[in-house]
């Protein structure tokens, strides 16, 4: 039986513990804890203006006092990429995917800025009223600096392939579709520092709608999207809205201890992100809507069992599901 559930954000799984030296480790924590701290009080108020050009995408309009903005790297000062980039540090020291001793031997606010070597990443932002950022997706480019056929084995892997020493792409190649029509979907974060209640609610809503919409505002550019994620993280939000995704079962991920993100896979096996990969569906446009009609329209207090409910028949109409397991 195929069950939809309301969707969150950053599944919290406590990764093995690791044991460095005593000192080091309060040190650290004490770094953590400031760095969380100042994330989750900082307010960003000018962003939306400060934007250069149009945004790929926002949302602003749907009386819940928050606004989602996505945008080009390039399009941001590089003071709000800092920002942003902070939050996402912020956010997955507290789960335990980073590595707080390199955060603070490394002395970052920040995540480190890598230029791309191929299409620059997309950032997706959720904003209060008050400019705090509460909600977070990214979509990363291809490491080709020229668009290669997905079935070459001259192309360089996207970094969840290289970590799950797993091949993804070949069989989606097509003429035309190269390594700069696929993305790799990463961070899908919601602030731990947001109290619960219906805002906190529909932040995953608004980032989820927000993936689709600029899937679709990017068009030939967005035709595969690959990451990896637990059963019900990324996978189970991207399958919400009619991602038919290819998973691969029973890697051994693994990152070298020099990168931030090392202890995100260390966690028992059964807890391990899977690999996945699949084309953007062409009826994506409808779960969209779907989407945003509960955004706009519902405000009773089922209303996400609303928003699931015309999801299930999207589902059921393109025969993704027979009515039975609805």
């Amino acid at each position: 039986m195929t069950t939809m559930t309301t969707p969150e954000a950053v599944e919290s799984v406590a990764p093995a513990q690791f044991t460095p030296g005593v000192e080091a480790s309060a040190a650290a924590q004490r770094f953590t804890d400031e760095l969380v701290r100042f994330h989750a009080e900082a307010r960003y108020p000018g962003i939306v203006q400060a934007i250069e050009g149009r945004p790929l995408l926002l949302l602003d309009n749907y009386d819940d006092g928050l606004t989602t903005f996505g945008v080009r790297e390039s399009q941001l000062p590089e003071r709000y990429v800092r920002a942003i980039m902070g939050f996402r540090l912020a956010q997955f020291l507290q789960v335990g995917w980073m590595d707080p001793i390199l955060a603070y031997e490394r002395e970052l606010s920040h995540e480190p800025l890598v230029p791309p070597a191929g299409p620059e990443t997309i950032h997706t932002v959720t904003l209060t009223e008050t400019g705090a950022i509460v909600g977070y997706i990214g979509f990363v480019g291809a490491p080709d600096a020229s668009p290669m056929p997905l079935d070459t084995p001259a192309r360089a892997l996207f970094p969840v392939e290289a970590a799950h020493n797993v091949e993804l792409l070949s069989p989606f190649a097509a003429p035309g579709r190269t390594t700069h029509s696929v993305w790799e979907i990463k961070r899908f974060a919601r602030s731990r520092s947001m109290p619960r209640g219906a805002q906190r609610d529909r932040v995953p809503w608004h980032l989820i709608l927000a993936l689709g919409r600029i899937a679709i505002a990017i068009g030939d550019e967005a035709q595969v999207i690959l990451g990896d994620s637990g059963d019900r993280g990324a996978l189970r939000h991207l399958r919400l809205v009619g991602f038919e995704l290819v998973v691969v079962e029973d890697t051994d991920p693994w990152l070298p201890r020099t990168e931030l993100m090392w202890p995100s896979y260390q966690v028992p096996k059964a807890q391990r992100s899977k690999p996945f990969v699949g084309e953007i569906p062409a009826d994506v446009g409808d779960y969209m809507d779907a989407i945003e009609l509960g955004l706009v329209e519902d405000r009773c207090a089922d209303w996400q069992k609303k928003a699931i409910a015309r999801l299930v028949q999207l589902h059921q109409a393109a025969g993704r599901i027979p009515k039975e397991d609805a």
